[in-house]
């Protein structure tokens, strides 16, 4: 196992990965990944499932049987190309090519700040959950409204949002270019790099007298809310957290009220 040197390219010998999930240190110590290009090691922590995920193919893949080796093209070998994991009393399907967060500890986390966030907006009207992924807050925290909508582009990711959180309406598309519809709450969990005007735009098209933010970079963060207030949201409160341990990376959440 090897790791790069830091402000470096050099590659050093680690004997384990502090980041790394247990079940995917004990995968990447004892596995053979042959002469492919990039491999993708994910587990559910509290189900005990692994996959590897191989870029362009499988070939020379050798690791436990328990495993499932998936190529970018199609299963190898071990049933469906997904995994399971289990988040605030939910089961989610996770598909190979699905984004979900990378620890189930802060996935919980961030349900639980956006929850409390949340809290005070009466569960009427239309809830919206903006970059959903496989539904990890269509499933829980949303799931109290009387309809929830839910807006993702990845279409692995909504097909598998459809089987997790059944009661919400789908939508495939990009949110820069969806058509807003009126709510009361919004959550949006954008990409790295924020919501920029386009989604901001939609945001505030739907009138939600709230709107929770999700933000994996503090630049993109602080961009946003400038977004936010000029729209005519106020920023209440943030809450950070430390969705991975001994790294400088942290994720935002934040509640804003339309003033």
């Amino acid at each position: 196992m090897w790791s790069r040197q830091r402000a470096s390219h050099e590659a050093i010998d680690i004997g384990t990965c502090l980041v790394a999930h247990p079940l995917l240190d004990a995968l990447i110590r004892d596995g053979a990944f042959g002469r492919t290009h990039e491999v993708t090691l994910r587990c559910g922590a509290n189900t005990g499932e692994r996959l590897v995920l191989a870029s362009p193919r499988a070939k020379g893949i050798v690791v436990a049987e328990d495993v499932i080796v998936v190529s970018r093209d199609a299963p190898r070998r071990g049933g469906a190309a997904c995994l399971h994991e289990d988040v605030a009393g939910v089961r989610f399907r996770i598909s190979a090519g699905s984004f979900f967060q990378g620890r189930a500890d802060g996935a919980a986390a961030l349900v639980d700040a956006v929850g409390d966030y949340l809290s005070g907006s009466p569960s009427e009207g239309l809830a919206i959950d903006l970059y959903s992924g496989v539904g990890l807050f269509a499933a829980t925290v949303l799931a109290r409204w009387p309809a929830v909508l839910a807006v993702e582009q990845s279409a692995s990711a909504v097909e598998d949002c459809r089987l997790n959180a059944p009661g919400a309406r789908v939508v495939r598309g990009d949110v820069d270019k969806w058509q807003p519809e009126a709510a009361s709450v919004v959550v949006a969990d954008p990409s790295r790099h924020g919501l920029g005007p386009a989604a901001a735009d939609r945001v505030a098209a739907t009138g939600a007298a709230r709107v929770v933010l999700v933000s994996c970079d503090p630049a993109a963060f602080g961009r946003d809310v400038a977004l936010l207030q000029a729209r005519g949201y106020a920023l209440r409160a943030l809450r950070v957290v430390d969705l991975f341990p001994q790294t400088s990376h942290v994720e935002v959440v934040s509640r804003f009220d339309r003033e």
